[in-house]
């Protein structure tokens, strides 16, 4: 903000006493204008007791140059979760993990807290304004009040916390919404990776793309199913964590076409790897639509021979299997 709305800001939050005229030069000074910045740092003086009053009528009862102002929007968001109740901070670290909008039912799944205590720690959390009630129809459903807040929330929770936390989520949202899963495909993906459940990440990002690709989202399909296939990388090679890879790597291709081209490097490289499976595993079921990947890219560059050859090939397949279809496309 420029400094006259900065000061009006403050004007609302802090009031006009004589006592604060200093210290909002001293705010607007240290915070560059920004609105956040300025409305933490007022919050962090009154937790800490130096703006004495009511919001609006304020006055200070320390010298300017006694006060402690973070250097950083974070370190006052992370400085002020510190000073909350245990209770509540870790309520409310529960509902960072959860994401920045915080369905009550999912929440309270997944933290080990009688409704009661939930509500009252929920209702202390939005008097001091970390989140808010976002909705209450036909869900009730709390959000955060800025999206940096979320961000340091998040951060400040232990790493094996925060996994046991995501895949606790997983295993909520599939009991909550389990007539509607299709729904939360991308959101049980994100759990499932960041909980660390392999098996379950790489369901859910393969459903994920496959709903990416049905709605035309080619680049976020290739997102989904490029980190399917890099779980599947770093598990044990198994035949089944092979066929899962073939299958993502057929969705993959027809995205990869829509977004590099048929003639990409990146569509040849997918494609290969496909027909590198198929061969290892024998499947001659899956064999035709990895051949006509590879016949799509010779053709689309004009590499007409190589292309005749993938041809041959490809109508070889058709011709070994029972599909009119596929025969017809050959």
């Amino acid at each position: 903000l420029p400094p006259e709305s900065a000061e009006d800001l403050l004007d609302a939050l802090v009031g006009r006493d004589p006592s604060t005229g200093s210290l909002k030069r001293l705010l607007i000074e240290r915070t560059e204008g920004s609105p956040l910045f300025l409305e933490e740092s007022v919050r962090t003086l009154v937790e800490t007791r130096a703006l004495v009053g009511e919001r609006g009528a304020y006055r200070l009862v320390q010298a300017p140059d006694a006060l402690q102002v973070p250097a950083t929007v974070q370190a006052i968001i992370a400085a002020r979760i510190d000073r909350l109740d245990p209770e509540e901070k870790r309520l409310l670290q529960a509902a960072a993990v959860v994401g920045t909008h915080v369905p009550f039912a999912l929440l309270q799944a997944i933290v080990d807290i009688d409704e009661e205590a939930l509500r009252r720690c929920l209702a202390q959390l939005q008097t001091a304004e970390f989140i808010y009630e976002a909705q209450l129809f036909p869900d009730l459903e709390y959000a955060f009040k800025h999206a940096l807040t979320h961000e340091v929330t998040y951060g400040s929770v232990l790493q094996d916390r925060r996994r046991v936390l995501h895949a606790a989520t997983v295993e909520a949202i599939e009991q909550l919404y389990a007539d509607r899963l299709a729904e939360q495909v991308e959101l049980l993906a994100h759990h499932a990776l960041r909980g660390r459940l392999i098996a379950k990440a790489v369901q859910y990002l393969r459903q994920a793309g496959a709903k990416a690709v049905a709605r035309s989202a080619d680049r976020e399909a290739i997102g989904f199913f490029e980190q399917a296939l890099g779980l599947l990388d770093e598990s044990p090679e198994t035949v089944q964590s092979l066929s899962e890879a073939l299958d993502i790597h057929i969705a993959l291709g027809p995205a990869l076409i829509g977004i590099k081209g048929g003639s990409s490097r990146e569509v040849e490289a997918s494609y290969t790897r496909a027909r590198d499976l198929v061969d290892r595993l024998g499947d001659v079921s899956r064999r035709f639509p990895v051949l006509w990947g590879l016949w799509y890219v010779k053709f689309t560059r004009g590499e007409y021979p190589e292309a005749i050859e993938a041809g041959k090939q490809l109508l070889a397949a058709a011709q070994n299997g029972d599909d009119t279809g596929r025969l017809l496309e050959a």
